[in-house]
């Protein structure tokens, strides 16, 4: 009885598996690697914290600017507590304290130092920096139109679209905001999929 049960149990197994393996050799070619998502940290639409107004009346783009960048970052728990926990008005000082306190990572510039951002870009992690006066967005990265570099910019006052200031006028214009960004070091959202090779022959 046994036997014959095991006997049907093999012929089950064979009756499941056929067609699971090409009958001959499957010739396929490699594709090439479609170029780098542009802006590099493209936190989708629905994503986009708007600002808002804390207990005190005072807009939080520091938070808000905060909040995207997490949120691109994977860490939608920790920017959701943020949002919940912190309001108003922020200077840099007191930001990167808030942060020491949430034993949260990071690293930061003061001197509207280019390099940072080419390595905000080249990470994919992107930044929170000042922009425009007595304002913070975010930045998502180096973008490349007709041989010009510019800088993409999420301002949470305007969600839903990303603003491009030429490269050597937004640095200018950063460092007379006051040259501050940071960029907290967790791991980027996953590059978008794409398809890697075709058949190109199956005999």
């Amino acid at each position: 009885m046994k036997a014959k049960l095991r006997t049907l149990g093999v012929a089950c197994l064979l009756l499941i598996c056929t067609g699971c393996l090409p009958e001959g050799d499957v010739q396929v070619r490699s594709l090439p690697a479609p170029p780098p998502e542009q802006p590099i940290a493209n936190l989708p639409t629905p994503l986009h914290q708007r600002n808002w107004t804390g207990r005190l009346n005072q807009g939080s783009c520091v938070h808000a600017s905060l909040v995207n960048h997490l949120r691109w970052l994977n860490e939608f728990e920790l920017g959701e507590r943020w949002r919940a926990t912190y309001s108003d008005g922020e200077w840099d000082s007191r930001l990167r304290n808030r942060l020491d306190a949430a034993d949260i990572d990071y690293s930061y510039t003061t001197k509207a130092d280019p390099r940072f951002l080419d390595w905000a870009t080249a990470t994919r992690r992107g930044a929170i920096l000042w922009w425009k006066p007595a304002h913070c967005c975010t930045f998502v990265g180096w973008v490349n139109r007709d041989g010009r570099q510019y800088a993409a910019i999420l301002d949470n006052n305007y969600p839903g679209r990303f603003e491009l200031t030429p490269r050597e006028q937004f640095v200018r214009l950063w460092a007379g905001y006051g040259g501050f960004a940071l960029t907290v070091m967790e791991d980027p959202a996953s590059s978008l999929p794409y398809r890697s090779y075709e058949v190109i022959d199956e005999r």
